[in-house]
């Protein structure tokens, strides 16, 4: 796999490794601004909240390190960034996938409802350096049975599109919508096509919190990019982290 010609010019490395245990854990081990890990095979992939991620050969599994990003504030403007630009690389490789494509609240990329790519940002401090790794698992080739919720894969919907051609799409995706991001200065941009691309917007949706669930309707992200939610009384609630669902769909399992 090779960097896209854009991310090279923007600075961006690349290091290749047929396995690894998570390259998010490798990536922040090598602790190189701006350098992306691949991997063939992950035996330690993992999602939000610790859950196993399968990672079989054919997918892609790919950890971008940035050092002192912005202030640890905006970190969480990463997950919109992210969102953006796997999806811009579905729109590049994949076009007949890209027609269902949906970008759920925060970072999961849907194809016609079905989850095809999940991301994991995680930081760490060190010396005085804030590092951000933005973990990619984008299922190409194949996607995982018996989850609880629905999954795809692109090759499901564009046989041509394979693991080389949509790494190369996706680093120059991201060289674009980090500098358009911009340290965080540029979040009004990303929080707009962030919403342009978003699974539910003005409809009804169920978050679910540890405290309970709210339901309401998907108004907004506010400036912080926390989901702005209008519950039947009228009242705006923002709502910084939780799994969202839509109406109709109950998860036979944990949450995603």
């Amino acid at each position: 796999m090779k960097l896209g010609t854009g991310a090279q010019a923007a600075g961006f490395r690349h290091l290749h490794l047929d396995d690894v245990g998570s390259t998010n854990v490798e990536a922040l081990a090598r602790g190189q601004d701006r350098l992306w890990v691949t991997a063939g095979r992950q035996s330690a992939g993992k999602g939000r909240r610790g859950r196993a991620w399968a990672s079989p050969a054919g997918n892609l599994y790919a950890s971008l390190l940035l050092v002192d990003p912005a202030s640890p504030q905006r970190a969480a403007d990463l997950c919109f960034v992210a969102a953006l630009a796997v999806s811009d690389a579905i729109y590049a490789t994949a076009p007949r996938a890209a027609t269902g494509l949906a970008l759920k609240w925060p970072n999961d990329v849907l194809v016609n409802g079905a989850k095809a790519a999940g991301i994991l940002i995680e930081g760490a401090h060190d010396g005085g350096r804030f590092s951000a790794v933005i973990g990619c698992g984008v299922n190409i080739a194949s996607h995982p049975e018996g989850t609880p919720y629905p999954v795809t894969h692109l090759a499901g919907s564009d046989a041509a599109v394979d693991v080389v051609s949509y790494f190369a799409a996706l680093s120059d995706a991201f060289a674009r919508r980090l500098a358009a991001w911009d340290r965080g200065e540029g979040f009004a941009t990303i929080r707009r096509d962030w919403l342009g691309r978003a699974a539910g917007l003005g409809r009804r949706i169920v978050v679910r919190l540890p405290s309970g669930d709210l339901d309401g309707v998907f108004e907004a992200l506010d400036d912080e990019g926390a989901l702005v939610l209008r519950d039947d009384a009228g009242r705006r609630r923002p709502v910084a982290a939780g799994e969202v669902f839509f109406p109709g769909f109950v998860p036979s399992g944990p949450e995603w």
